[in-house]
Order: structure tokens, then sequence, then C-alpha cells
């Protein structure tokens, strides 16, 4: 009976902390402040600048036009430019086929050929142009691009160049016949006057990648900016896993760091510059992405497209995975700021993990602020010949012949632009200063 008493009592307590459980659960709420304040301690959704698309920062630097013998540039900041791009972007292609063919397989009709700044992997480009082929090795890139008017049946077709490979692909597109000629091709003489600088196309090689330079001086403008300083609040709240871990110290030299432990920033000419280190080790890892791809989304991830960057040059080797995006303005490539190359979102990766990154803290506004003054540049026949003075200088070591702006920094929100002649001689961009080019300074590149 005693028994029996106790298994109904310990039953009755049973129901009774039952019903208070279900009770408190009911009623239970969390607390949300509480949660807030942790939850704040994490990455932020914050976007610092834009979030891109990878074609809006893979873009030629140069397009050639042929027609009749002649060659002509068509400047980077002429509509046309950007406009004949966007039409091979979004073209339709068909029957595809890769050989050892002529390039550029120039005819009567003519054509416009597309130079990159770097080679571009073959699987990036075609995604853009949203072609699915298998005709191309895994690792094969693209050097430049040839669109021309099929004899044939009269179509625009597009070949594209693997230098590496010695290897050309040819595709038909759905680009108009008439608009390609009468808009892009034919008005030739509107265009900048150029010629090859090793003379005339070889007809006995099949592939030629010829360096192009200008006949006729023309002419730059010379132009004032205001910025806008990034914080760098923005950067420790997208790059360290736990911003309210981060700490912050003074170096030796008075420039900032911020650091916890496993990742750095460390700001450079007074907040000016970043650059950012993570020494965490993932371990062996097998690549999935081409760094190119890597960099652009690592940048992606926090919106840190701010202003106009495009793909300058990557290296990829098995101890070096290095992508670059420069700073472009007015249609010309930035190579330096007070005589420092620094204009660049450089991003190095070690397996697949980003270990540095370095870029400027600022954010250029849209539009100059003066835009009047025009600087005339000598053509770039003349800036060979004056190199060719010092008998150092060899001609066959150069890959590009182009202006480019220097920046100079007034104030931490003025900086103004000018432009020079950049040659790529071996593989770095020097410049041919206008004093040296009027007799001043000594020769060859500084």
């Amino acid at each position: 009976m005693n028994v029996e008493h106790i298994k109904s009592g310990l039953l009755i307590v049973l129901i009774g902390l039952s019903i208070i459980l279900t009770w408190q659960l009911y009623t239970y709420q969390p607390e949300i402040a509480l949660l807030d304040d942790v939850t704040s301690r994490y990455v932020s959704s914050e976007l610092i600048g834009e979030e891109r698309v990878i074609s809006d920062v893979i873009q030629p630097d140069q397009m050639v036009v042929h027609y009749n013998d002649m060659k002509a540039l068509i400047p980077k900041n002429d509509p046309k430019f950007a406009q004949l791009y966007e039409k091979l972007l979004t073209a339709s292609f068909e029957e595809i086929e890769v050989s050892d063919d002529i390039f550029p397989k120039v005819n009567e009709r003519g054509g416009i050929e597309l130079l990159f700044p770097t080679s571009i992997p073959s699987h990036l480009f075609l995604n853009m142009i949203s072609v699915e082929t298998d005709y191309l090795y895994p690792g094969t890139v693209i050097d430049r691009i040839y669109l021309y008017v099929n004899d044939a049946n009269g179509q625009v077709y597009m070949q594209f160049l693997s230098s590496e490979d010695r290897r050309v692909g040819s595709m038909k597109t759905n680009i108009a016949v008439n608009e390609f000629e009468e808009v892009f091709v034919q008005p030739i003489s509107e265009y900048i006057p150029v010629k090859t600088l090793a003379g005339e196309r070889s007809t006995k090689a099949l592939i030629t990648e010829d360096v192009y330079i200008t006949t006729e001086p023309f002419k730059v403008d010379k132009l004032s900016y205001g910025a806008t300083k990034l914080s760098v609040h923005l950067f420790r709240q997208s790059l360290f896993t736990d911003p309210n871990a981060v700490k912050y110290y003074q170096q030796t030299d008075g420039e900032d760091s911020y650091t916890d432990g496993n990742r750095i920033i460390n700001l450079r000419k007074d907040g000016l510059f970043m650059e950012y280190g993570n020494t965490i080790f993932l371990g062996s890892q097998e690549l999935t992405k081409h760094i190119v791809q890597g960099g652009f989304e690592f940048i992606n991830g926090h919106g840190g497209w701010t202003d106009q960057y495009l793909l300058s040059n990557w290296v990829s080797t098995t101890n070096r995975d290095e992508v670059e995006f420069r700073l472009e303005l007015n249609g010309f490539p930035v190579h330096s700021i007070d005589g420092q190359d620094r204009m660049t979102l450089k991003a190095k990766r070690s397996g697949n993990q980003i270990i540095s990154y370095s870029r400027p803290l600022l954010d250029l506004d849209s539009l100059a602020i003066n835009a009047s003054q025009k600087i005339e540049m000598p053509a770039g026949e003349d800036v060979i010949s004056y190199l060719q003075n010092d008998e150092l200088f060899d001609v066959q070591r150069i890959s590009r012949v182009s202006v480019g702006y220097e920046m100079h920094m007034t104030n931490p929100t003025f900086f103004t632009v000018e432009p020079h002649w950049y040659v790529l001689y071996g593989s770095r961009w020097q410049k041919v200063s206008l004093d040296q080019l009027k007799g001043a300074g000594d020769n060859g590149l500084e």
C-alpha cells in the first residue's frame, strides 16, 4: 500500500513538472539584445564598394582596325570601343574550330584586333561569352581576338589566339555585318593611325603578335579628381572573423596596424594604402579555381570594387599565385602615384586561401574636376626612336607601347593625373617622360 502511494506521488510530481516545462517553452522569449550583441562581433554584410561580374573587370586595352592596308587604334575613351566589346560579349557563337590557322586573318574587307593587357584563362573568356566547348585544353589562355568578315559566307567571325599553345580558334557570330563594317571598320580615318613596331606583317608567319605604335601626335587630357578616403574599419569588419577581437597598435614608423593574432592589416602612407595578411595555414588543398577567378571572387566578397579596376596581370606557378587589377581613368591605366606602383588591387594565394591583399583606400569621384587641359603626346614611333639612342636598349624586349597616367597627390582628397608614354619592357612597365622626349634628362627608360 505504501508503495502504491509512493508511485502515485511520483506520478503527480512528474505531471506537474511537465506542465511547468511546457509553460516555460511556450512563454520563452530569447534575449534578443544579447544575441544581437554577439552577432555584431562577426563579419559585417555592409559592402565597401560594389559587387561586379567578371566581364566588368576583364577588358581589352587596345582595339586595332585593319582596313585597306591601313591600321588605326580606336581610343579606349571612344564610345565605339565599349560598344563593340559589348556586342562581342552578347553575341551568339557557333561552329567552333581550333587549328594552326593564320592569325589575324586579314582580308580586303578588314577587321578589328582586340589585345588584352594579359592573357585570359580560356574557360573564363568562353564563359563570359556563354560558350561551352571541350576543344580547349585545361590551362589554355587567350591573348588576342580578331573580328573579320568571312569572304566565303559574308558573316562576321571571331578568331581567338592562344600564343602559348600556338593555336587559333574560330567561331561564327551573329554580329550584323553592315553595322560592323560601316560603324567600326570603314571609319578608320577617324581613329589614331598606327604601324607595327617591326615593320609590315611577314607573309611567311602564320601567327603574328604585332606591337603597335602610333605614327602621329595626339592629345590626352590632364585631369584632377576629388577623392574620399575609405575607412579601414569597413575592411576590419569584412576581413576578420571576429572584428571585436582585433587589436590596434602603432608601429615604430608611426603607421597603424590591426591584428587578431592570425590576420593583420597594416596601413601605409598616412592610411591611404592597406596591406592585409593572413597567416592561417589550411594545409594542402586541391586548387578548384584559377587565380584570376579566385582573386575576383575574394574582392567581390566584400564589395571591394571602387573605381574602375581592370585585370592587368596574373602569375600562377608552383610557388606563386598572384593577380593584379589596375586602376583605369579616362581609358588609360594609372601606372604610379608619386612614383610608386600602388594603384592596384593585388591578391596573393596559397592553395585556395588568399594570404595577402593590398590596395588603395581611396574612392575617386566619378567625374573629373578639371578636364580642360590637354597634353600633346609625341607619336609612339618617336618614343621608339628616342629609346634606340641607348645602345643597351633592345627593341625585341618590347611587348606593348601605350599612354598611361601618373598620379600626384596634392592632399588626401585631391589628385592630379598626367599622361606619359609607357613601355612594357621585359615584364615591367617603364615610363618615358615628356621631358625626356623633349630632350631633357638622360636617355633610356625610367
